[in-house]
Order: structure tokens, then C-alpha cells, then sequence
């Protein structure tokens, strides 16, 4: 049997819980940098089954990184272990608080600025109700705003989820979805809630043969649907696209004209014959779409050949125009060796890069302004880098208009962080 990639090398789990307070650090650190980088990711600590575990399966593993004022304080990493959840797929800070997320239903997982999993239910009071990986928070009104699935037990239906901006339920709208695509991501517009049904499909056979519950459905009309956030009378609103499958948008916004724009790293197929992950049956390509509202249509347009992932933008952009984009890019194979950071430019149609190096390998590029900062790309990327030849990480810090020019810092771990998914800097 060959062995499971997404169990070797970098993929494969750490075992070790550390904290450490003595930093090495090259470079400076930015002093408006204060707070906490986290990111969270599978981390299966149990026995496995090599043929059928999938990389999106274990439980959730923090590993933090606290800055202040030019200083490295510590890192530490530690498993997520609270409210009944594994929570490993993503991890977002609102109204105060850090949490720990996953979707299917399950829990969010509530964390203090230690890393520790705390015990309470969030959003709904003393109820518990699962949520999802990728909610997005409208800058304007500072909600969070979800599309949640539960399809263990809600089998033809989603929820689209509203929490106030002091971090409580505000609202859930119910909504027929008997395709039962992996909704893994949102969008919103100002006006719009983006329902992304797309290719890849809940799998009874991949369920009942022990595999990760969800298969590419070549039978299935990829659509992306507008839910009117302000109207709950109105029905969605589909639109038909090609075959698809994207994990991960850049971002929506309604132009000039009143249509839709949405852009996503996606996919011409994957978890078809290969049952493990997502990367070896076609590359993600940065892909637009335009929904025309007044023709009912929509059109597409791959922006870059180059195999990218993990999009991030400027925080306070969601929902609106953006000049600026940032993923991490890979060669165009089968095996993905997260070489560079690139930065596009949308409005120029150009882009800059920032290569790893040999035997380093990235992770998300998480966007963080500066301080009093006046254009959209002033400020900084963080980015996790495992290196090959020490097995160990570090936390580089580049100047996020001069990305080429290399890291303003790096920040040497006492470990490896294993190639996970996805983080956020955390202000305090």
C-alpha cells in the first residue's frame, strides 16, 4: 500500500505541546506589530488509517505566536479541546473573543489569548449549534455572517447565519439546498450573501466506505446563488457557471453597474479518484466571475495560470472593492511545494512575488495594515515557513508594498508547524 501523503513529511502531525519564551529573531519586527498570530489545522493524534485518512480529518492544533512592540514574546501550540469539538480548520477573532471553527456542524470553540479551550457555547447563549470554517464579517456593520450546514441532520436544507456585532445570534434564515454540495466557503456583497453550490457533493459511498464524505459530482450544475441580506421574502437567486470547485474566494463586491464580481481560487476537479486531499487532479486557478443581474447570466475569466491557494485581502475590503490580493502559489503539480507568496494587483493586472526558497515551504499569507496606515497595501504579511533541512518554522514578517524585497523579519520557531490551513492575527 502506498503511503498517504497528508501523512508524511510536513503534513504529518506534531506531538509535542511547547511553550516557548526564548525567541531567536533575524531581522526587525515591525513595532506597531502587537498582538498574537494564530493558526490552527489537523493535528490527528490517534491511530490512523493510512488508506483512508484525509487531510481535512483530526483534531484542531493552535500554534501562536505573540508580538509586542518589536518583541517576539513567545510561541506556543496546543490541541483545541473544548465544548464537544475538534474545531481544525480555522480560527477568527470577533466582538472580543477568539474561536476556534469547523463546519458540518460542528461547535465553535471559544479561546483565550493562552491558546486554551474554554468550555462555553458561543453566539447562542447556553445552546450550542455548529457553524461554519469561513464566515465573513461585514466591515460596515461589524456582523459576522455564515452559511452553515449540518447534513447529518439537516439533510436538504442550509442555514444562513447572522451574529451581531457584540458577538450574538442575531438572526438564521433556512434555505432548500437538496444538492447537498461541500460548502465550505461564503461571500457577501453589500446587499448579497453569495451561496456557492458547486461540484463536489455529499457521498453516502465515500461515507460508507470510511472515506471523507465528499466526492466530485460530474453530474451536478455548479451555481452560484445571491440571498438577499436584507429581504427574507426573496428566494436565491441562481446563476449556472461551468464545472467547478473553489474552497476559497478572494472576495465579492457589486460594481458600477450593479452586477456581482467574485473571485476564488478554483478548481477543474478534485476529490474524484483521489480520496485523500485536494491537490493532485487539477491546480486552483485565480478565476473571476461577473453575475449580471439584469440578463440572469453569468461569465468567466481565469486571471493567472500559476496553482494558487489561501487568498487573503485586507480585512476591511470584504464585501467591497479591492485593489490588492495575496495567495500562496505552488508549481503547477501534483504535489504542491508552496514555493512564493504572490501579490496581485487587479486594477494594473500585475503582480509581484516573493519566493520562499529552496527547502522552504509557506504557509497562508495573512494581511495585517499598519498602523495609521493610508493605502490599502500598506501594512504586512505573516507568514508560517517550514524549512526542509532543519524541520523547523519560522514567522516571516515582509512589507506588504515591497513584497519582492524580501522578509523585514523571520521569527524562528522551536518546532515545525505542519502544513494546516488557515489563521488570523488577533490586536491586542
Amino acid at each position: 500500500m502506498n503511503k498517504n501523503e497528508y501523512l508524511q513529511g510536513n503534513y504529518a502531525p506534531v506531538s509535542k505541546e511547547i511553550n516557548e519564551t526564548r525567541l531567536k529573531v533575524t531581522g526587525n519586527i515591525p513595532k506597531d506589530l502587537s498582538g498574537l498570530l494564530l493558526r490552527n489545522g489537523p493535528n490527528p493524534m490517534s491511530s490512523l488509517n493510512e488508506e483512508t485518512h484525509h487531510w481535512f480529518i483530526g483534531q484542531g492544533m493552535l500554534h501562536g505566536i505573540r508580538l509586542d512592540s518589536g518583541n517576539a514574546l513567545w510561541y506556543k501550540n496546543k490541541s483545541v479541546d473544548g465544548n464537544d469539538s475538534i474545531a481544525n480548520t480555522s480560527v477568527i477573532s470577533h466582538a472580543g473573543k477568539i474561536y476556534a471553527i469547523v463546519e458540518a456542524g460542528g461547535y465553535p470553540v471559544e479561546i483565550d489569548q493562552e491558546l486554551n479551550s474554554l468550555n462555553t457555547k458561543p453566539f447562542y447563549g447556553d445552546e450550542n449549534r455548529g457553524f461554519t470554517a469561513h464566515p465573513k464579517l461585514d466591515p460596515n456593520t461589524g456582523e459576522l455572517h455564515a452559511m452553515c450546514y449540518d447534513y447529518a441532520n439537516k439533510f436538504e436544507t442550509i442555514d444562513y447565519v447572522v451574529i451581531d456585532k457584540n458577538g450574538s445570534h442575531k438572526k438564521t434564515q433556512t434555505i432548500p439546498f437538496e444538492t447537498r454540495s461541500m460548502l465550505h466557503e461564503c461571500a457577501i456583497t453589500e446587499n448579497y450573501v453569495l451561496v456557492l453550490d458547486l461540484s463536489v457533493t455529499f457521498s453516502l459511498e465515500r461515507l460508507g466506505g470510511g472515506y471523507f464524505p465528499f466526492a466530485w459530482d460530474d453530474n451536478h450544475q455548479s451555481r452560484i446563488g445571491l440571498l438577499d441580506r436584507n429581504d427574507e421574502s426573496q428566494d436565491v437567486r441562481w446563476f449556472e457557471i461551468e464545472s467547478t470547485y473553489f474552497f476559497h474566494t478572494f472576495n465579492a463586491y457589486e460594481d458600477k453597474n450593479g452586477d456581482v464580481v467574485v473571485s476564488a481560487t478554483a478548481y477543474d476537479r478534485l476529490f474524484d479518484k483521489d480520496r485523500n486531499g485536494p491537490f493532485t487532479e487539477s491546480s486552483p486557478h485565480l478565476t473571476r466571475w461577473i453575475l449580471d443581474l439584469k440578463s440572469g447570466s453569468a461569465k468567466s475569466e481565469q486571471l493567472d495560470d500559476r496553482s494558487i491557494e489561501f487568498p487573503r485581502i485586507h480585512p476591511d475590503l470584504v464585501s467591497k472593492s479591492n485593489q490588492f490580493g495575496y495567495a500562496l502559489a505552488s508549481s503547477n503539480s501534483k504535489k504542491p511545494d508552496f514555493k512564493e507568496i504572490v501579490k496581485y494587483d487587479f486594477v494594473n493586472d500585475s503582480s509581484e512575488v516573493y519566493e520562499y526558497g529552496s527547502g522552504n515551504f509557506g504557509a497562508e499569507p495573512v494581511f495585517v495594515p499598519s498602523e495609521g496606515a493610508n493605502d490599502e497595501d500598506e501594512g504586512y504579511l505573516l507568514s508560517l515557513v517550514y524549512d526542509q533541512e532543519t524541520d523547523k518554522s519560522d514567522l516571516i514578517i515582509l512589507n506588504a508594498q515591497e513584497v519582492s524585497s524580501g522578509p523585514l523579519a523571520k521569527v524562528h520557531l522551536p518546532q515545525r508547524v505542519p502544513f494546516g490551513f488557515h489563521g488570523d492575527w488577533i490586536n491586542i
